[in-house]
């Protein structure tokens, strides 16, 4: 769930664009004190709930992202030619995996409102996430440096859905303890009602889970080093044995059940290893082939899937603007977030109108995310000063970051 700052928050670089520049932007954005031209979005700790802040400022700056800038060591990232920051007109790009996350959004709260039906954005983002997770945790060459990567982005997922559940306990009875510890789904699986709405976080934690630990074993580590397409290909593999019931619970398998949505985000997983274009064209017909009939009778639900993960495999960016990345980069930076809190906003809204509901319903989780992400900064300074050598002489700053309680600094965002 992560927030763009305004632009206010942001310096826009000089005309030199010195690297120092950018070094600001990385320490703001990772919340780092130690950032260097050296250093890259991955090697300072960027994830899959970062990178939408960073992609979106960094296409502002550069004018047009390389597909490999996450693993671009900052020095390098300078050199790009560097456009008119008040030029706003000029046609830009925009990373398809934040546009997906944004569409994705809007789909899953407008046809929970029924404002329209345009289901299956849930799924789609379960794909998404796959690819993220293959981009920047396993970017990683390090077995324990990856597990502590899942950690964190299972607990920068968990601990927000868990504070907003309690909270919703206080104010309706939709749901129950088995949500507030994300249990429902594993317990009661077959429960339609309204303990159903978190299962797409539940789904996602679960499968973290699972490939953390599976990640964690050495063998297995060295296998997806040395394979680093073919492990997630097995996986697809693995999970359409679920995803078919041919194995596994057949008699309470559902479209919410984290081992029958498995493949999808092994798909994902997979579509990020693709590095040829034979290894996009079969995960291309492995989506193709195996999407169609997941949702019986709802042909529309099923495309939306399919043409999300096209897009996904083989455009990476899309053309966009200026105003179009602002507002891309807010809903896709605060997609978990909306989704989270909009069961119990928009029928607050819904018998005035419609659009209106969808409307708070995204500023409102918009809001939260913001909110989450202030907290988040404050506990992260407060980690960093205890950590901090007693003697100030010999604490190492970075004359990059920000200051950490200062009149001017702004809240990290925090992020899905």
């Amino acid at each position: 769930m992560r927030a763009l700052p305004g632009p206010a928050e942001v310096p826009v670089p000089g005309a030199d664009g010195t690297p120092d520049d950018l070094c600001a932007l990385y320490a703001r954005v990772l919340d780092r004190l130690d950032v260097t031209p050296d250093g890259s979005f991955v090697s300072l700790g960027g994830d899959s709930l970062s990178y939408v802040e960073m992609s979106i400022h960094l296409e502002r700056r550069l004018g047009r992202l390389p597909s490999d800038w996450h693993t671009t060591p900052i020095r390098e990232l300078e050199r790009r030619e560097t456009p008119d920051p008040g030029d706003r007109r000029r046609l830009r790009t925009v990373e398809t995996g934040v546009v997906l996350r944004a569409v994705a959004i809007v789909c899953v709260v407008g046809s929970h409102i029924r404002l329209f039906e345009l289901r299956g954005g849930a799924h789609l983002l379960l794909a998404v996430a796959g690819y993220n997770f293959a981009r920047f945790v396993l970017a990683s060459p390090e077995r324990r440096e990856r597990t502590r990567r899942t950690a964190r982005s299972i607990a920068r997922i968990a601990v927000p859905t868990m504070a907003w559940t309690a909270f919703a306990l206080l104010v309706d009875d939709d749901y129950d303890l088995s949500n507030l510890f994300l249990l429902h789904n594993a317990l009661w699986p077959e429960d339609m009602g309204t303990g159903i709405h978190l299962w797409f976080v539940e789904a996602l934690v679960y499968i973290l889970l699972a490939v953390m630990a599976l990640l964690a074993l050495a063998p297995v580590h060295r296998l997806e080093r040395r394979f680093p397409y073919g492990l997630p290909v097995v996986l697809i593999c693995l999970g359409l044995l679920t995803r078919y019931e041919l194995v596994g619970l057949p008699d309470r398998a559902q479209i919410t059940d984290a081992v029958t949505v498995f493949w999808l985000f092994a798909l994902g997983w997979a579509a990020a290893r693709s590095r040829t274009v034979p290894h996009r064209l079969l995960v291309t017909v492995a989506a193709l082939s195996t999407v169609p009939g997941f949702f019986p009778g709802e042909p529309r639900r099923e495309l939306f899937v399919m043409v999300g993960f096209v897009l996904l495999v083989w455009f990476p960016t899309l053309p966009s603007t200026h105003r179009l990345n602002q507002v891309a980069g807010l809903l896709a930076g605060s997609s978990l977030a909306i989704y989270l809190t909009h069961w119990q906003i928009y029928p607050v809204f819904d018998g005035l109108s419609k659009h209106l509901a969808l409307v708070v319903s995204l500023a409102f989780g918009i809001g939260y995310a913001a909110g989450v992400s202030r907290i988040a900064h404050r506990v992260s300074v407060m980690r960093t000063a205890r950590r901090r050598p007693a003697c100030p002489g010999r604490a190492k700053r970075s004359r990059y970051a920000r200051p950490a309680l200062g009149p001017g600094s702004g809240a990290r965002a925090g992020g899905a």
